[in-house]
């Protein structure tokens, strides 16, 4: 199943990336930087809601009146910081969920990346109650069914012995004091703790990457102003507690489940909820990855260099004082927990060179799994078997995509872990040594490494930007980075084979063949695909804002809710105590009656027309069963003239009711009829 469920997300992530493909140089691909684009939209949505706090007016009446004032009386300011406050909201949403995907197809959450993925499920339960808040702030129609349903959630919870929801059927419920508070959570309470989870997100991640790179935060920066331009955020229309909202446009990346709450119950939405996030938490443990055996030391052949250290991408290499009496100051230290066993340190190491013959390979950090000397032997033997001409040794990632359809080709292969794991020397050693004619790295699609920073590394080395780097006398147009151009134009392994071939044969020019679309592509196509790839972005972010409508209510409905909290009588009658009874007691205890805390179930039933739409038995709060019996129920009926009963019984008698009333209610379309009990007078109020 898992890896059904895998195979199902890579191919998810694969087609996007090739319609991607055409838009975004290698490097600027957005599916490579996810994570960090949902920390920009955040950041997009923190300086908006600034501007848009500064006019907010945090009070019951004032709250819709000062968001309309922004929407229109500055419209080409306070309207765009608001469609951009919530279009970065939804496309963060975007952004995080694919982020989620990729990282679960990918297998990039077991084994020691466990860490970041589960502090990053917290995350979730951080961002969205973040959203909905956002939307309750505003105090329009969907605010009032935001505020009622959140708090019908609440309420089930075993936390409130008063039902949360009642205090949105009235308006006499609401204080500004309430809208202060949720400003303050909104702006800033939840946020700060956003931030923070952020942060132990990463903590273990060497170098994370928290800023995708300019030219994708300037595209869709304006992605998001063109959206908020063209398709502005409005109000749908202001709360009115007396009336239930027929139909809204609710934002489905941040209230998905809220339909649920009326479809089936509270108690089953937080059974979602909770199962999803208990196997989100969990899924790195089922089942646990193999781990493989952590990179391993020789002192013989470490010199404490440092560059094992510079290139682990999860801080799992440090440097410690020499322990073993040789000259050096330093040596290199595995951690354990943290080494994933890419393999990048041995590619970083100056002694992992296959050239050596007068000693055993062994470099000064090496995988047991897959040593530098079993990666020389390898080579020897997939370069006997290689055919064609030229002769093509392929480099791919074990266990890969891309090893597993250049498999297909017939061509020779050898696996690595990482393509940053081989030195530059091995690809010195192949070339000069004539056991192939060029040498093609498929890495992973895109250069979005398997193990973060592999690829970037490989063509830094490559490009002899960064030691270990390639010696100058190897022409590297022999050697071809599947994920950079002009070999990334080639999505096909036999094309791709066939186009690098033809650059390393002995052609005259002997330069690397510019693909079909190439000239073309950078002068019309790839503008054309990047404008259409930010477009498909803002119509996705846009549309699923407030589309498709949600019915609330069918034409020519209307609802009758019930909301009162009441204590039943005691189960026993009080008894007064005789002296001798007294005498028995402790000092402290001698009280002159003895009155028994359980309570009685207070029994409501409501009936419309003679017809019984509800009944229930609502059990006494408190750990002695001695509080009040709380009731919250919202009834949907036809629109138009009822007759209305509604009788309570409390004394624990099986017949009849202590307290009942009926009346005649002519209800009107959308109307929300609020009944509550007068405890003082013992009568039933309709309003």
């Amino acid at each position: 199943m898992l890896t059904l469920l895998q195979t199902i997300g890579r191919s998810v992530i694969d087609t996007l990336g090739r319609l991607l493909a055409p838009a975004f140089e290698p490097p600027l691909i957005p599916l490579r930087h996810l994570g960090s684009l949902t920390i920009f939209f955040l950041w997009i949505v923190l300086v908006s809601g600034i501007w848009l706090l500064i006019f907010f007016d945090t009070s019951v009446h004032g709250a819709y009146l000062s968001v309309e004032y922004l929407t229109h009386e500055q419209r080409y300011l306070g309207g765009i910081m608001r469609s951009l406050h919530r279009y970065a909201s939804d496309a963060a949403i975007i952004t995080l969920a694919l982020h989620m995907l990729k990282e679960f197809s990918l297998d990039r959450y077991r084994d020691n990346r466990w860490f970041s993925w589960f502090t990053g499920v917290p995350l979730i339960w951080l961002l969205i109650p973040l959203g909905f808040t956002g939307y309750w702030l505003v105090w329009d129609s969907l605010a009032q069914y935001v505020a009622l349903t959140s708090a019908e959630l609440l309420d089930w919870l075993p936390f409130f012995t008063d039902s949360m929801a009642r205090n949105f059927l009235s308006e006499a419920s609401l204080s500004d004091r309430f809208f202060t508070l949720l400003a303050f959570l909104h702006l800033i309470g939840m946020p700060i703790i956003l931030v923070f989870g952020i942060w132990l997100h990463v903590f273990r991640i060497s170098g994370p990457a928290i800023n995708p790179p300019r030219k994708l935060m300037v595209g869709t920066l304006l992605c998001m102003l063109a959206l908020s331009l063209i398709y502005p955020a409005y109000s749908q229309g202001p709360a009115n507690l007396a009336q239930v909202p027929e139909s809204l446009g609710i934002d489905w990346y941040y209230l998905l489940v809220y339909p649920l709450v009326q479809l089936y119950s509270p108690g089953v939405v937080w059974g979602l909820l909770g199962g999803i996030t208990v196997l989100l938490l969990a899924a790195p443990w089922l089942p646990p990855a193999r781990r493989a055996a952590p990179a391993v030391v020789n002192l013989d052949n470490c010199n404490g260099c440092e560059r094992c250290v510079d290139d682990c991408p999860f801080d799992a290499v440090a440097m410690a004082p020499r322990s073993d009496g040789k000259a050096y100051e330093l040596e290199a230290v595995v951690d354990p927990e943290l080494c994933i066993s890419c393999g990048i340190c041995v590619g970083a190491c100056p002694t992992a060179t296959p050239f050596r013959t007068r000693s055993a390979l062994v470099p000064g950090i090496d995988l047991p799994d897959l040593s530098a000397l079993a990666l020389r032997e390898t080579l020897h033997t997939v370069s006997q078997g290689l055919t064609g001409s030229p002769r093509v040794l392929v480099m791919a990632c074990q266990g890969s995509d891309a090893a597993k359809r250049f498999k297909l080709t017939g061509t020779g292969i050898l696996e690595v872990q990482c393509m940053a794991q081989v030195p530059p020397s091995f690809l010195d050693y192949a070339l000069s040594r004539d056991l192939a004619a060029g040498v093609l790295l498929a890495g992973c699609p895109g250069g979005d490494c398997r193990y973060r920073l592999g690829s970037q590394w490989t063509s830094q080395r490559i490009q002899r930007q960064r030691d270990p780097h390639l010696r100058q006398r190897v022409d590297n147009t022999r050697i071809a980075l599947a994920w950079e151009s002009p070999w990334s134009d080639y999505q096909d392994p036999v094309r791709l084979l066939d186009a690098f071939g033809r650059s390393i044969s002995d052609s005259p020019d002997g330069k690397a063949p510019k693909t079909l679309a190439s000239p073309i592509r950078r002068r019309f196509i790839r503008p054309l695909a990047l404008v259409a790839s930010y477009g498909l972005l803002a119509l996705v972010t846009g549309w699923l804002s407030n589309s498709p409508p949600y019915q609330l209510l069918n034409p020519g409905q209307a609802m009758i809710a019930l909301s009162f909290s009441h204590a039943g009588q005691r189960l026993h009658e009080c008894h007064t105590l005789t002296q001798d009874e007294l005498d028995k007691l402790p000092p402290n205890m001698r009280a002159l009656t003895d009155c028994p805390r359980e309570r009685h179930p207070v029994q409501v039933e409501l009936r419309v027309d003679g017809e019984v739409v509800y009944q229930d038995s609502l059990l006494p709060s408190g750990l002695w069963d001695d509080g009040e019996s709380s009731i919250y129920q919202r009834v949907t009926v036809s629109a138009g003239k009822h007759r209305v009963f509604i009788g309570m019984r409390d004394s624990g008698r099986t017949e009849g009711f202590d307290i009942q009333q009926e009346v005649q209610m002519d209800l009107s379309e959308r109307q929300n009829l609020l009944v509550e009990l007068d405890d003082l007078t013992q009568r039933f109020l309709f309003r």
